[in-house]
């Protein structure tokens, strides 16, 4: 991973972002992990306490409303929390900002809600069981920014961000000078001594030394005199070899060094400029005048924008340049300097506050939502068709397996279906009306994990996804040809007719959404890979919110329509009419865009 990631901005100004690395971004995810647990255990505990109390003034109905709302308003903490914070605090979660550490765009602009839905919905491939886990990891420590599958995805990255208020460039007074003269046209960027030219790195490193020889112990400060100026002994008339011999060898290299100390204070005609003592002290001022600024307009965010008058703002903004063309001229000393890194420090932060809500129009973005969802499927029907297949073949091979070998279905079904007597003819289940809505809220939950899972594997290159779907497929093809084995078919077709027609449909697309991001990594054609993932990255992400919204739709109807007392020839009405609606909208809706 590169140390410092230098970005231009829109407006052509040059930034050094620090990548954070693998550490803090461990610690600020742990931080963030026990602020949902914490959530999890005052919800669920002040939860039990406001149900009972439900339960014994509005009845069981009451607090079974109560219950399943809390399931998923659980369920969306640990989905949204990370792109709710990182959306709205622009880049960072509570656990990030305590790390010090921020998301932003691969330009240097703040993420939106886009790209946080998309690096944090496919955290999925990040949280799989070991060794898988581990991939995450080391591309964040082997990739050039630091990046994970769902940077890659989001075109994001994580850096450091550190920022002390009010805190002083720890630099000598000559680079300040050196700055505030260079913007007047008035300083070189090397001096010559003899026939020997200077630059200003080297007088950089000369002036460290010099501001802390006197703190150094006597052997150090003698080595050091030597080797920073061995290079100048030949150009300051000294010879080498004559000098080590000397016992005043190091007082003569310390003079040396201050000699060309001296003549970088001086100006090319000889005689002391206003790069001295008060343009450097002006210099200071400037800075941390504007530093003050940024850090207050930082307290209220766009609030604070909102607050500034029209000729106050184009003030900040000359200021915000002005500090550009600063940072750009001290650049010539050395990226490594101190005063660089304060510079670029206050930089990062004015561009955070004035880019901060800057909304990038996307592809298609100007296209009504209800649109863009059949639309993206349609596009990609091929990738949707791979999926099907991924999900059926292994359904109708499992179920013609257990039909012809029913021995079979002791492997392939789990034991507590092995002796299942289903609760009616039409029905495997029957829930009492008091427990329908968390029953609802469980399903809806647990099928959107489901399909948050088969989107996000993707990025393993579409092996999760795969092995996702064909387990599934497996999984019911072989429970419902048991079922049927053991005559119990009307009652298995009967509850999944009503609901099953979504629900299957919505794993498909979720799972075309995965192998849609499993292609781009695969087969990114002639552009780089992350260049592919983000070219697919909105179709997929607008597939898998159309499979919530269709997901949240089916457990509705599992919850309360599957299991309720309604005939077998009512399923199937439920059934073709929600497919007639599915494959019309999906095939129709939006044909008319272009």
């Amino acid at each position: 991973m590169e140390e410092r990631v230098s970005i231009v901005t829109p407006d052509h100004i040059e930034l050094d972002f620090e990548p954070a690395g693998l550490g803090s971004r461990l610690m600020a995810a742990a931080i963030d992990v026990l602020i949902i647990f914490g959530v999890f255990l005052v919800l669920l505990i002040g939860g039990i306490i406001a149900g009972v109390t439900a339960f014994g003034v509005g009845g069981a109905g009451s607090s079974a409303v109560f219950f399943a709302a809390l399931i998923l308003f659980l369920y969306a903490v640990i989905w949204c929390y990370f792109v709710f914070f990182e959306a709205l605090w622009r880049g960072q979660t509570p656990g990030k900002r305590i790390a010090g550490i921020r998301v932003v765009l691969d330009n240097g602009l703040p993420v939106g809600w886009r790209e946080s839905a998309l690096r944090n919905l496919v955290r999925a491939a990040d949280i799989m069981p070991p060794p898988s886990c581990l991939v995450g990891m080391l591309m964040i420590l082997f990739s050039k920014r630091g990046k994970r599958l769902g940077d890659l995805l989001a075109g994001t990255m994580v850096v450091r961000e550190k920022f002390v208020t009010g805190s002083h460039p720890r630099a000598s007074r000559w680079e300040t000078a050196w700055v505030a003269g260079a913007e007047q046209g008035k300083t070189r960027r090397s001096i010559t001594l003899g026939d020997m030219k200077i630059d200003a790195r080297q007088i950089q490193i000369i002036e460290r030394f010099l501001a802390k020889c006197d703190s150094l112990q006597r052997p150090q400060r003698q080595t050091l005199a030597w080797r920073i100026a061995f290079p100048f002994l030949e150009a300051a008339g000294e010879d080498p070899k004559v000098l080590v011999q000397r016992p005043d060898r190091f007082a003569v290299c310390e003079q040396v060094l201050r000699t060309i100390s001296q003549r970088a204070s001086v100006a090319s005609e000889g005689s002391k400029t206003s790069t001295g003592d008060d343009a450097a002290d002006a210099k200071r001022k400037q800075w941390r005048e504007f530093e003050k600024e940024i850090s207050d307009l930082h307290k209220y965010g766009k609030a604070g924008l909102r607050r500034l008058r029209p000729d106050h703002m184009l003030q900040l903004i000359e200021g915000y340049h002005r500090l550009a063309g600063d940072l750009a001229r001290a650049r010539a000393i050395g990226r490594d300097s101190a005063l660089v890194r304060h510079l670029n420090d206050i930089a990062i932060r004015a561009h955070n506050i004035f880019y901060s809500h800057i909304k990038t129009p996307k592809p298609g973005s100007e296209i009504y939502w209800g649109y863009r969802f059949p639309i993206a499927v349609r596009r990609h029907f091929s990738t949707m068709a791979v999926s099907a297949i991924l999900l059926f073949l292994p359904f109708f091979v499992s179920f013609a397996a257990v039909q012809f070998r029913p021995d079979v279905g002791y492997d392939l079904v789990p034991d507590a279906w092995l002796n299942f007597e289903p609760a009616r003819q039409e029905s495997l289940h029957t829930f009492p009306e008091m427990t329908r809505p968390v029953i609802a809220s469980q399903i809806i939950s647990n099928n959107i994990q489901v399909t948050l899972f088969a989107f996000g594997l993707g990025l393993t290159a579409g092996l999760g996804t795969s092995f996702l779907l064909v387990s599934n497929g497996v999984g019911i093809g072989a429970l419902g040809g048991w079922l049927t084995a053991k005559g119990n078919s009307r009652a298995f077709w009967g509850w999944v007719m009503p609901h099953g027609g979504t629900e299957l449909l919505a794993i498909v697309l979720a799972g075309g959404a995965g192998l849609l991001l499993a292609k781009a990594l695969i087969a990114p054609g002639e552009v780089r890979r992350s260049v592919a993932l983000r070219k697919v990255a909105t179709d997929a992400l607008v597939i898998e919110l159309g499979v919530m919204a269709m997901l949240a739709f089916a457990g509705l109807i599992e919850g309360f329509v599957s299991p309720s007392s309604i005939g077998y020839g009512a399923r199937i009405a439920v059934l073709a009419s929600t497919l007639l609606f599915w494959f019309g909208y999906l095939g129709l809706a939006g044909r008319h865009v272009k």
